[in-house]
């Protein structure tokens, strides 16, 4: 099973560098805005002017409009629970996870396909190539001399944009400090090109975490003749363990470079005051152009000149399933994709359901679907709405501020509409509410950069409820609102029941609602009018729920 992680460039979330090819093997939208692949054979066309569409009986039959806030009433907890245990599922058999590139992933888009297609949909599966950061098998590294032995996996961990390699080699330790500093960041080691004065050429790098980035540290270690780094953690309180570390996109070493607990490196640092010390290192890992998947469908029901894009992301960070986030938004998704279709929902605008690839790794597969559209093909987007984490186990009600009020990020004109639906469902039903962010740090964020108005919602991630949102909302204060983000335990179980059937309802109610014709009044500007795209390195580490993503080559 391969793990991937990839920071794209010329992307709105860009960190360095990275590629995103144009694949020819589906079209999104023709010149109506109709879903079209050479893949996917049509649902059949039983909409108001097929001749035999009398029963009610085919998703395509418009009908009588239905009234406002059927959907609501067909978004059922049963309904979305199969769907987040299905995802749970393809995790279980493939490594844990369902990240972007792996077969947890593909299974993931194989099911949304079958969901869509069972309910009469037309499907087109959106490739696209980018080249990623893979990896195979976990890093191993053995002392070969003295006293052979096995460091423990757990130890271990590969830093993202290493290459791969098999090394074995004399150990070479650089300005370490054992033990370390009282305080953080006071390591010097290889922080300088003088650091490697005596380092011999083919000698693996024994380097400590600390005042320079991990970047700088490889990139002289590889000037002096580095076969390979080993990079271990600084040692005071907060850096013992392993972490995940990634170098720089822009500049990937040619050399494996491996991460360690402090522990080991302690050990290594310990035996070469004794000796001299071989180890081997060996890292699967490197750069591959990988395809990726969006998943679109829609029924031939509302004016394909007025399309409303209903998406989450489909894909997990490798840390884990990515149940919550986002198997959450793509449960509703699936659920209220499946109701519209059995309930003949018929609408004034065309929806277009969306499942996007490749979220965690930077946005790529929503920025791809926007950036293959003409002009022509973007003004028949009347709105995006994204759900990217609604089932949050300390969570809150966040709605995306479209107007700006609140936070100073208002998105194109329209959003404050779709702001204020979600807002009215929440108080005709008694539920507090309460804005978030709406800076495009999510798969909304390629709409609103491109003049689509967008809104959504959100139930929390890694950051701490306080007391004011627990009296708000209810929940612990000083707690994560998912202490699971991003990690093994997102699981099935990190989802409030309670709260996911709330924002899931929330959801249909504006999905019906703006598919009527409510919300935003017209297509976006004829001419592109982006938003201001964030600089990465302002942006704290975390997700792209209001919260940044992880790619900061500089971190230390």
């Amino acid at each position: 099973m391969k793990m991937v992680r990839w920071i794209p460039a010329g992307l709105a979330m860009a960190c360095s560098t990275g590629v995103v090819e144009t694949s020819t093997k589906s079209t999104v939208t023709d010149a109506s805005g109709s879903v079209t692949t050479e893949d996917t054979d049509p649902a059949p066309d039983d909409g108001p002017d097929s001749a035999d569409s009398g029963g009610g009986d085919s998703p395509g039959d418009s009908g009588s409009p239905v009234s406002p806030a059927v959907l609501v009433e067909e978004v059922t907890l049963d309904r979305l629970l199969t769907h987040i245990e299905a995802l749970q599922s393809f995790a279980d058999a493939h490594a844990d996870n369902r990240n972007t590139f792996g077969s947890g992933f593909n299974q993931s888009v194989d099911y949304a396909v079958q969901v869509f297609e069972e309910a009469g949909y037309t499907v087109a599966r959106q490739d696209f190539n980018v080249t990623g950061f893979t990896e195979g098998d976990p890093p191993s590294l053995e002392q070969i001399t003295p006293n052979p032995q096995s460091y423990p996996a757990e130890d271990l961990r590969t830093l993202t944009y290493s290459n791969r390699g098999d090394v074995t080699a004399a150990v070479a330790a650089v300005d370490v400090e054992l033990p370390p500093g009282s305080t953080s960041n006071s390591s010097t080691s290889a922080c300088q090109a003088s650091d490697f004065s005596d380092f011999v050429p083919g000698a693996v790098a024994l380097i400590q975490r600390g005042s320079c980035t991990f970047a700088e540290k490889v990139t002289f270690a590889e000037a002096a003749g580095a076969s390979a780094v080993i990079l271990f953690n600084e040692g005071q309180s907060g850096r013992t363990e392993v972490e995940s570390w990634t170098l720089d996109s822009s500049d990937p070493p040619a050399i494996p470079v491996l991460g360690t607990s402090f522990d080991v490196g302690n050990a290594l640092g310990s035996a070469l005051e004794t000796g001299a010390v071989e180890v081997r290192v060996v890292v699967d890992a490197g750069l591959e152009v990988q395809v990726v998947t969006n998943v679109l469908a829609e029924l031939p029901v509302g004016d394909p000149s007025q399309l409303l894009v209903v998406g989450a992301h489909l894909d997990s960070v490798t840390a884990g399933p990515g149940i919550n986030d986002n198997g959450s938004g793509t449960a509703f998704v699936l659920a209220a994709a499946q109701a519209a279709s059995a309930i003949d929902l018929a609408t004034e605008r065309r929806i277009r359901w969306a499942l996007w690839g490749a979220e965690e790794i930077g946005l790529v597969g929503s920025e791809y679907y926007v950036s293959q559209l003409s002009d022509a093909d973007r003004r028949l987007h009347v709105a995006n709405l994204n759900f990217d984490m609604i089932g949050s186990p300390n969570g809150g009600r966040f709605i995306y501020d479209g107007d700006g009020s609140a936070t100073g990020t208002a998105g194109p004109a329209g959003s404050d509409a779709i702001e204020a639906l979600f807002e009215e469902w929440f108080e005709q039903n008694g539920l507090t509410h309460a804005p978030t962010a709406f800076d495009g740090r999510s798969d909304y964020g390629p709409f609103i950069w491109n003049g689509i108005p967008a809104g959504g919602l959100f139930s929390g991630a890694e950051a701490r409820k306080s007391s004011t949102e627990a009296e708000l909302f209810g929940g612990t204060a000083g707690q994560d609102f998912d202490a699971c983000y991003h990690q093994w335990c997102d699981t099935t179980d990190n989802i409030d029941p309670v709260l996911f059937l709330e924002l899931a309802q929330a959801a249909a109610y504006v999905t019906e609602k703006v598919a009527e014709g409510g919300g935003p009044a017209g297509p976006p500007p004829p001419n592109r009018i982006p938003m201001p795209k964030l600089d990465p390195h302002d942006l704290p580490l975390g997700h792209g729920h209001g919260h940044g993503h992880g790619c900061h080559p500089v971190a230390r």
